[in-house]
């Protein structure tokens, strides 16, 4: 009995990675499977089989669930992902730009927007206002296609508030920057123009004709549905087909 209850245990913990109301409707279903499909003995999941489950369950929460027909939302889906991808590689680029100013003010010389003249709290602020930026990409591709017209009416929104940055992204380096250092601001500058270029694409293509019956129920839940329906056929499947693993 305490080798099930720690073996429930540990498969509550795995589908933790799934959805929320993907756990409320097939959660106890998918638990009988896994604890079906257990050997006896078993005390905690195989590291294969909570691999699966992890990898499941982050899938699930970054798909979209849009179907074929909504092919304007597929494209404004995939145009966010790319945002995303671009911001992340912009946060690097940030990040390298940072350790070329400390070694620039290591040599007693500062940039006429150094980022090492204010303090520690400032520049970390500034990491995980760009992490929030592309978990935010994230969350709209996500959030878009699921067919939440909240999601759309915010993407609006922030796509408006990037607009206004843009000036800001093209503030020219201090006369002392060298030109390794002013490679990475333009070249910064530049992806935050494209990410604002995605941003701005996606957005259109969500409030096109084709993509509004989307955005309206039972169009958004049949699509939510299905993937649900989807994932639960699939784990149903490899645990039919694969032995559990101790």
């Amino acid at each position: 009995m305490t080798d099930q209850a720690d073996l429930e245990r540990g498969y509550r913990r795995l589908l933790a990675w799934y959805p929320r109301e993907f756990r409320r409707e097939n959660g106890q279903e998918i638990l009988a499977v896994l604890m079906a499909g257990a050997r006896d003995g078993q005390r905690r999941p195989g590291l294969a089989e909570s691999a699966d489950l992890i990898r499941g369950g982050v899938w699930m929460r970054l798909r979209p669930s849009v179907p074929r027909s909504a092919r304007t939302v597929q494209a404004a889906v995939r145009l966010m992902y790319a945002g995303a991808a671009v911001s992340a590689v912009g946060l690097i680029t940030g990040l390298a730009l940072i350790i070329v100013d400390i070694q620039v003010a290591a040599r007693g010389q500062f940039l006429g927007h150094s980022l090492t003249a204010h303090k520690p709290v400032v520049i970390t602020a500034w990491i995980v206002v760009g992490l929030a930026g592309v978990s935010m990409w994230l969350w709209m591709a996500r959030a878009n296609g699921q067919g939440r017209n909240w999601a759309r009416i915010l993407s609006v929104v922030l796509v408006v508030l990037a607009t206004l940055q843009l000036r800001g992204a093209f503030t020219r380096p201090g006369s002392h920057a060298g030109s390794g250092v002013s490679v990475l601001y333009y070249g910064g500058a530049v992806l935050f123009v494209a990410a604002w270029l995605a941003g701005g694409a996606a957005v259109w293509l969500l409030w096109r004709p084709a993509s509004t019956a989307f955005f309206k129920p039972p169009g958004s839940a049949q699509a939510l549905h299905q993937a649900h329906m989807a994932e639960l056929d699939r784990l149903r499947s490899s645990r039919a087909r694969s032995p559990r693993q101790v």
